[in-house]
């Protein structure tokens, strides 16, 4: 077992050997809970990648993307009767 001490701001260090065998740095997201008298910390799991490569074609997705919403967003203001800016 290994001691450390809070920081008058209520910061606490957790010891290198402890960091190192869960994985956990700079930036790591810890869950932090109370069981009866004690504190626990648990280091969150990441959370899952959603990027996809999309290859050469990405540029061009996106452009079409962009007018299509601007189409949408130039249909909208014309039906609200709302002059566009662009």
């Amino acid at each position: 077992m290994q001691k450390t001490r809070m920081s008058s701001k209520g910061q606490i260090v957790i010891p290198k050997a402890i960091r190192e065998k869960l994985g956990i740095g700079p930036g790591s997201v810890l869950k932090i809970y109370v069981r009866g008298k004690k504190i626990i910390l648990e280091p969150s799991p990441p959370p899952p990648d959603i990027f996809v490569e999309l290859g050469d074609e990405s540029g061009e997705i996106l452009k079409e993307t962009r007018r299509t919403d601007e189409a949408r967003i130039q249909r909208l203001l014309r039906d609200l009767d709302v002059e566009s800016s662009s």
